[in-house]
């Protein structure tokens, strides 16, 4: 599904479902998340975006196959659609869109009770640890992320 699909008009919540990805993380709300308007402050909810991608990285079977190199983002889209409070818990459910040499776009929506309250996506590049540069995906990291 490309962003065009998630973008949404009017305040409108997408018809995302947590089906329609593939890894998802579980994420416990804090009080500190919270803001003076005592709902989630949307600088948390990216946080827990980040957690759902460090949950797709540090899986153990992508773990060893970046031991060279590291993962930084490179750009965020994400739209609220809902406000989300406290307490509670959250899901956040992630897709790779699109792999490319050395980049992949990974599509995410935060769920709450059932219902998308974020959705966006974050493009991730793989550096050498050393250079700094863009480098290479191997066929096995690409095939875990993007299993055709």
């Amino acid at each position: 599904m490309a962003n065009s699909d998630i973008a949404t008009s009017k305040g409108a919540q997408p018809t995302l479902s947590l089906s329609d990805f593939r890894f998802q993380t579980e994420v416990v709300l804090r009080n500190a998340d919270t803001d003076q308007f005592r709902h989630v402050n949307h600088a948390a909810m990216i946080t827990y975006f980040e957690e759902g991608r460090i949950g797709i990285f540090n899986a153990p079977e992508i773990v060893s196959l970046l031991e060279t190199q590291d993962l930084v983002v490179a750009r965020i889209n994400f739209s609220f659609h809902r406000e989300v409070r406290y307490p509670g818990q959250v899901v956040v459910a992630s897709s790779i869109d699109r792999v490319g040499s050395s980049s992949m776009t990974v599509r995410q929506a935060l769920f709450q009770g059932g219902d998308c309250v974020a959705s966006g996506e974050a493009i991730c590049v793989v550096i050498d640890r050393e250079a700094r540069r863009p480098a290479a995906m191997d066929q096995k990291t690409r095939a875990f992320l993007f299993p055709q």
